[in-house]
């Protein structure tokens, strides 16, 4: 099977959700995602799956993440989804402590090995403006990242088995040009 579009340029398939603010638009056909809070929902879930998501980091303080599996039955924290996965897009470049593009936050799931490799994701990560590439693969209990096209997190115990995929709002500006899946 193939990989199709998730986003083409348009809100078609998606809802904004659990957000107050207009930080979530398109320009020009491209995805823009601009603080603080929220997250863009797919109209339907999914179960295993690859996932290849284009975007680039468009201030040094970007953080956004994609969210797999999500339940989202409720909000964790700022709008986003409780009983879901988060695989990290923050930029390297902003000085946070957070562990920057590719690692797994587990909000409101069951712990679980995760191995990241927080060394070469900072060196795998392009500069602030340049196009990336994040691959996402969710396969029965597993999660696994690929950062252009170097590997850098595996996690195990994924207990949720399908659910929503979704874009995160929160600091700074991303721009997504394309998010491609091929169920599996």
């Amino acid at each position: 099977m193939s990989f199709t579009q998730l986003f083409s340029g348009s809100f078609d398939g998606w809802t904004i959700t659990d957000t107050e603010s207009d930080n979530f638009s398109i320009v020009d056909g491209v995805l823009v995602v601009e603080e603080p809070e929220g997250w863009l929902k797919s109209d339907r879930q999914y179960a295993d799956f690859e996932l290849e998501v284009e975007f680039r980091f468009m201030t040094d303080d970007a953080d956004s993440g994609i969210f797999i599996r999500a339940a989202g039955k409720g909000p964790f924290a700022r709008g986003w989804p409780d009983s879901s996965y988060q695989v990290q897009m923050l930029n390297p470049l902003g000085g946070s402590p957070y562990p920057p593009v590719g690692a797994l936050f587990r909000h409101g799931t069951p712990d679980g090995e995760t191995n990241y490799d927080d060394a070469l994701a900072r060196k795998t990560s392009k500069p602030t403006g340049e196009w990336q590439t994040l691959f996402i693969t969710a396969q029965s209990d597993e999660v696994s990242a690929s950062l252009n096209g170097v590997a850098v997190m595996n996690a195990k115990n994924i207990t949720n088995r399908s659910g929503y995929i979704g874009v995160q709002g929160e600091t700074g500006r991303l721009e997504f040009r394309s998010l491609k899946i091929r169920e599996l």
